[in-house]
């Protein structure tokens, strides 16, 4: 992998954005078992794929917010990855979003759930 390769892993998988979205995925997983939105940005091949997948989450997701009281992703957020997933394609974007989704919270305790 070169340099350049590595500077745009870095740049999409520290993007706030990305961070933002995946901290919400997984929000979701965790509270609701929402395997169907982890799904369907796992098959989100095509840009218009990806942006029905966002769609989904995030009605979803209002239901979940309005429940537990959740910040929601803001809508900077959500240009922001779109605007990434322009830049960098879809899968990149999908992989860093999933990717963050799935690991634990720096601010988590070793045994708590965020």
């Amino acid at each position: 992998m070169s340099k350049c390769e590595a500077q745009k892993l870095e740049d999409v998988f520290s993007a706030p954005a990305v961070r933002e979205f995946g901290s919400a995925l997984r929000r979701a997983l965790r509270l609701k078992n929402d395997y169907a939105s982890l799904m369907e940005f796992e098959f989100a091949e095509t840009p218009e794929a990806f942006a029905d997948a966002l769609r989904r989450f995030l009605r979803r997701y209002e239901t979940l917010a309005r429940q537990y009281d959740l910040r929601r992703p803001s809508e900077s957020a959500l240009e922001s990855i779109v605007r990434l997933a322009d830049d960098y394609g879809v899968r990149m974007i999908r992989a860093a979003l999933i990717s963050h989704a799935l690991c634990r919270a720096e601010r988590e305790a070793e045994g708590g759930e965020q």
